[in-house]
């Protein structure tokens, strides 16, 4: 059979790739259960390892500083796991008071609307069942989302013992001379360097809410802290979704004015980090359209969760890196707004 028989017109390649990428995502559908935890895993290990690097240019043994990070992370790990499985099971003991009380602010404020001439009432007890249904699904989330950790860092403490040879066996000659694996040294080391600086801004982030909450009074501030500074991963909504809890909670027991310090406050700390202080880390050079930030948000919350959602930002910028170093799909690159990969891993590296 002569090349030409063997020819696929673009309308075939396009629809094959169609295919092979659906076929793909029903198999992440269908073995979610196993892959969360694993895609958990590599999101922990991408920050463990600035960490672990750290720890050895400060002169610790190898053996040593991977040691003392594995004992930090069990540590850390099921303090945070416990954190936030004890203060689920307390809200979710205490969500009939807190609907109570939703419920009673909520007819304070049709009563007094309804003063004025206008009957908000049945908006009101809408809105009162939409804050509880929020405060319980969220429970359920931050439960699946701490069962996934435990999983995840079993997993990220054996990748670090095994670290060595992984980055020896990426940087052999039988990688580096395959287009695709080639490019998983500078792929990897980028990602793994923007997310240490992500973090550094969500731990100031959490604080201020930990913070925040604790001034206003507000229950499980510590676990609104923790709610921010993974959500602060996703940009735009991240924060945004991670006030509704305290706000909720500050309205149902202290009032609207309460409520109120909490929004503003969270909305004043957000803009102090994406607008003065992340701008001076990364130059803003790793950039995703909006538009991509919230389709992603809630395409790899369907397809794999909450912890999908939690992990829909790291994938994401995965991706996109993976496409800005491949020619073919480089127009998906910039389709997802970013800028070139080179001055990207330039201004990380220069600011980290």
């Amino acid at each position: 059979m002569n090349d030409k028989g063997l020819t696929l017109s673009p309308i075939t390649r396009a629809l094959a790739s169609f295919a092979l990428v659906g076929f793909v995502l029903a198999l992440l559908r269908l073995f979610s259960v196993v892959l969360v935890p694993l895609f958990f895993a590599f999101f922990l290990a991408a920050l463990a390892l600035p960490v672990f690097q750290w720890l050895q240019r400060k002169g610790i043994k190898r053996g040593l500083a991977l040691l003392v990070l594995v004992v930090f992370l069990l540590i850390a790990g099921i303090g945070l796991i416990l954190l936030v499985l004890v203060s689920a099971g307390r809200l979710q003991t205490g969500l009939a008071l807190y609907t109570d009380q939703l419920n009673a602010r909520m007819t304070e404020l049709s009563t007094a609307v309804a003063n004025s001439g206008v009957n908000l009432t049945a908006l009101s007890e809408t809105a009162a069942s939409l804050g509880t249904a929020a405060l319980g699904g969220l429970v359920g989330a931050m439960a699946n989302a701490a069962s996934n950790a435990l999983v995840s860092l079993v997993i990220v403490i054996f990748f670090l013992l095994e670290s060595k040879r992984f980055e020896g066996i990426v940087r052999s000659d039988a990688v580096i001379g395959r287009p695709m694996l080639s490019q998983l040294p500078a792929v990897a080391g980028t990602a793994v360097q923007y997310f240490a600086i992500r973090s550094r801004l969500n731990l100031i982030t959490g604080v201020g809410v930990t913070l925040l909450c604790l001034i206003v009074g507000v229950d499980y501030a510590p676990l609104w802290g923790v709610l921010a500074f993974f959500l602060s991963y996703i940009p735009y909504i991240g924060l945004a979704t991670a006030m509704i809890p305290p706000s909720l909670l500050a309205l149902a027991e202290f009032g609207w004015p309460q409520a109120a310090i909490i929004v503003i406050g969270i909305t004043a700390l957000n803009m102090l980090i994406e607008n003065v202080l992340e701008p001076g880390y990364t130059g803003k050079r790793l950039q995703l359209s909006p538009t991509i930030v919230f389709v992603s948000f809630f395409f790899w919350a369907w397809l794999l969760g909450p912890v999908g959602a939690l992990l829909s930002m790291p994938i994401t910028v995965l991706l996109v890196l993976v496409f800005r170093g491949n020619e073919s799909t480089q127009w998906l690159a910039r389709i997802m707004g970013i800028e070139s990969a080179g001055a990207t891993k330039e201004a990380i590296t220069t600011e980290s």
